[in-house]
């Protein structure tokens, strides 16, 4: 786990199936839509559908994400 240099908020990265690393709110959210899981001790971000505990890209709730968005 690490803190979003822009707002403080605790984050841990993820990595997508596309290979490009992602950060990834600390806290699960019912509104989310990653699904961690481990795969050879790398931890990876999926879009899912299924029940159970998904967590939100933190993109999509810290205030200062334009600022690290990358294209």
């Amino acid at each position: 786990m690490t803190t979003c240099q822009s707002c403080g908020a605790p984050i841990t990265w993820g990595i997508t199936r596309e290979g490009k690393r992602i950060p990834i709110d600390e806290m699960p959210s019912a509104k989310g839509n990653l699904l961690k899981m481990e795969c050879e001790n790398v931890r990876v971000a999926s879009v899912v559908d299924p029940p159970g505990e998904r967590w939100v890209s933190h993109f999509a709730t810290c205030p200062q994400a334009k600022t690290w968005r990358r294209r």
